[in-house]
């Protein structure tokens, strides 16, 4: 496959929504003509100011296009994109490249890799980690999997939207199996943050001060280093990633693990949690909302005076 060239590919962005908004603006930032689709054509039209084309569907979104990437919230839309009527495959010219940036499930993506070479069309599973923040910044990890070549080729795109790179295997479903085991460990941090700093504060211990020490120590994690200084210490609960996306996305980890016949007691827990806490504040909650509940079972909130949390009895 040819290299991709800015200036002179044009990508196909299906997706416009809290990631692929900075996502594409960056992408056409960098010299690569734009088009975009999305459900929603304000999403669209949000970003038409930034050069991004609005294609009129997705067929003519592909027949435009030498690449197209996917950044959609589960496998189901993937699908319905890729080979629904008036979709991506049958409106792709062979030897053309979809990329699927989406948090999918592996064993679906080898499917559509599978369905998709039938038509020689290739295509990279390529998930990313770091959030709306890191999509607005440009520093997202990108963690494509694929054939060599392939990846080689598509690197240009990486480049600009991302700031750590890695090839994960020359499955094209490996990226997406990275992306599982990433998110669940992401998950399982925030969980046992928001514990671990509502009971400091029930223990009486300033919040500021313990994260001085857990940053310096060996209790830090993506969570205390980034989301309790910028979202949780001042309670502005808007990390970028909703309550129902992270429960999609260790449902996927779960099933995996028992396809595989590993037994994984924590990921379960941590999978419950979020399901409770989808129930409780729904799908389109920001996953740190979830501090709240926490606190509730701790019995302390944090910032607050000592025995001044939810549930209290004063003493």
């Amino acid at each position: 496959m040819e290299l991709v060239h800015p200036g002179k590919t044009i990508i196909g962005f299906v997706g416009i929504g809290k990631m692929g908004t900075p996502m594409s603006r960056h992408l056409r930032r960098g010299d690569f003509t734009v088009v975009g689709f999305d459900t929603d054509p304000a999403a669209v039209e949000r970003v038409s100011a930034d050069g991004v084309q609005a294609a009129e569907s997705l067929a003519d979104l592909a027949q435009r296009s030498d690449v197209v990437i996917t950044m959609v919230p589960s496998s189901d839309v993937v699908e319905k994109v890729v080979f629904g009527e008036g979709g991506l495959a049958e409106n792709m010219a062979a030897g053309k490249l979809l990329i699927d940036m989406s948090s999918s499930y592996p064993r679906r993506t080898a499917d559509v890799a599978a369905r998709l070479a039938e038509k020689n069309i290739h295509m990279v599973g390529a998930p990313v980690s770091g959030g709306v923040v890191g999509a607005e910044a440009a520093t997202l990890a990108i963690m494509p999997g694929g054939p060599k070549e392939i990846v080689d080729a598509a690197m240009p795109i990486f480049d600009i939207l991302g700031g750590n790179i890695v090839h994960i295997s020359e499955e094209v479903e490996s990226g997406h199996a990275m992306k599982c085991v990433n998110n669940y460990l992401s998950a399982t941090g925030l969980l046992s943050s928001m514990e671990a700093m509502a009971f400091a504060a029930k223990l009486g211990l300033d919040p500021e001060k313990v994260l001085n020490v857990v940053n310096s120590g060996s209790g830090r994690n993506s969570a205390t280093a980034d989301k309790w200084p910028r979202f949780l210490l001042p309670r502005d609960f808007t990390c970028g990633f909703s309550t129902g996306l992270m429960h999609k996305d260790l449902t996927m980890a779960f099933d995996l693990a028992r396809e595989m016949g590993s037994t994984m007691f924590i990921l379960n827990q941590v999978r419950q949690i979020y399901g409770l806490g989808e129930s409780r504040y729904g799908a389109n909650s920001d996953q740190t909302v979830l501090l709240e509940m926490i606190e509730e079972w701790v019995g302390q909130t944090v910032g607050q005076p000592l025995g001044k949390g939810p549930g209290s009895n004063g003493r």
